[in-house]
Parts: C-alpha cells; sequence; structure tokens
C-alpha cells in the first residue's frame, strides 16, 4: 500500500530542515510496511484554488518549514487539512504558518499576522522568540494526556530548532480556548508543540521544531511515525 503525502513549501535544496522531509517519511513507512509517496506545493501554487482542490486527494499534508512568497495560498492548504479532517504534521514555519491560519479562519481574526512578515500589522500573533533558539538542540516537556504524549511515550525529548518566531503570549488563551491546545513546552514554559483537540480530526499536530533531521532508518522520530501511521489509517 502507497500512502500519498502532499508537502506545503517552498523548496530550498539545501536547507536540511526541508531535504530531510521525505528520508524521514520514508523511515517511518519503512518501519510500518507502507510505502510512501510525495508531492510538493509551493505557497504561490496553493493561490489556485483548483490546486487546493488536488490537495483532497492525499492522505496527509505536511506544513513544511521555510519562507514562503505568498502566505495565503499555504494558509488555504493547511485550511484544507484542518477542516477536511486530513493528517497534518506541521514543522518549524509549519508550526507558525498553522496558528496564523487558526487565528484567522477560527478565531475570527482577519487581521492575523506574523511579525515575520510585516512586523508593524495591528494584531501579532506570531512575534520573536525572547530567546534565539535557531540551531540549538533543547528539552521539551510533554504534557500528559495528550496525543503528543502517547506519540513519544516519554515526559521530556530533546529537539533541534531552525526558528525565530513564535506564538505572542497576549494570543495563547484565545488560542487554546478555541481547541489549538499547547501540548509541549520548553523549560520556561513557552510553546514547543499544539494539537488539535476534537474528535472530529484523526491528527493535526505541529512542532516548533523539526523533528526530521533527527529521524534515521533505524530510529524514526515518533511524531513523523505517528503521522504516517495516521495517514495509513485514513487511506
Amino acid at each position: 500500500m502507497a500512502i500519498k503525502v502532499a508537502i506545503l513549501a517552498d523548496a530550498l535544496p539545501n536547507f536540511p530542515p526541508q531535504v530531510t522531509i521525505e528520508p524521514a517519511l520514508q523511515h517511518a513507512a519503512s518501519v510500518l510496511g507502507v510505502s510512501v509517496e510525495t508531492a510538493w506545493f509551493s505557497s504561490e501554487s496553493l493561490l489556485s484554488s483548483e490546486t487546493v482542490e488536488k490537495l483532497q486527494q492525499f492522505d496527509g499534508i505536511w506544513g513544511g518549514p521555510g519562507d514562503v512568497q505568498a502566505i495565503e495560498g499555504t494558509l488555504q492548504g493547511i485550511r484544507v487539512a484542518r477542516e477536511q479532517g486530513i493528517p497534518f504534521l506541521g514543522t518549524c514555519g509549519g508550526f507558525q504558518y498553522a496558528v496564523l491560519e487558526f487565528a484567522r479562519h477560527v478565531l475570527g481574526y482577519a487581521d492575523a499576522n506574523s511579525a515575520e512578515f510585516d512586523p508593524t500589522a495591528p494584531r501579532l500573533v506570531l512575534t520573536p522568540l525572547e530567546c534565539v533558539i535557531a540551531g540549538k538542540k533543547m528539552m521539551v516537556h510533554i504534557q500528559s494526556g495528550t496525543m503528543a504524549r502517547q506519540l513519544y511515550g516519554t515526559e521530556t525529548a530533546v529537539e533541534e530548532y531552525y526558528c525565530n518566531f513564535g506564538i505572542n503570549p497576549i494570543y495563547r488563551n484565545s488560542i487554546e480556548s478555541a481547541g489549538l491546545k499547547i501540548t509541549g513546552l520548553d523549560q520556561d514554559g513557552e510553546p514547543r508543540i499544539f494539537e488539535l483537540q476534537t474528535a472530529a480530526h484523526p491528527f493535526y499536530i505541529a512542532s516548533l521544531f523539526v523533528p526530521q533531521t533527527a529521524s534515521t532508518a533505524e530510529r524514526p522520530h515518533l511524531l513523523i511515525r505517528g503521522f504516517v501511521a495516521a495517514c495509513q489509517r485514513g487511506h
């Protein structure tokens, strides 16, 4: 059986968090006894409604890391995953864009923005992190009773980061109250993993770190294995 995964990212051939995505998917698929086929969708391609509709043909959607040229396209792709119940994994930039999509289309903040795109925007739901974590490996504390904890099977993990932006603390309570639950925290209590907590969605998790860079054939990353397993169940 082959599962199909759409990767939402503007391709950067020499960017480690991107070039490790497909191998990481293969690591998990091999352990689970399935094969995986991938297709990349740029942010500009997703400005087309016809292209966005094609995402519904996939078993899973990965919100990838890296800058995007047309954020509106990326947000539409993520919206399909959330609204259509397609397994979704967001990493690094994918975490940030999923927060932005949620703020705009669930919370109703049409003017929600990221300081990365417009630092003067009136409603910044994503702001620079207080501490520089890009290029570092740091501890993540995983909350009990969550899908993330179920996948990891441990209270803590050490993960690698490439990003500089995260959830603006001003909007954290609103985001969580609407259903996007923070389930992984750093040592200072800052969000590092979130998941959509609803029985209506089989798998919707994002991490500010990049699990794909740590995956190996011998030890597929547990978040990615969980994502591939969800794709397999929904195939």
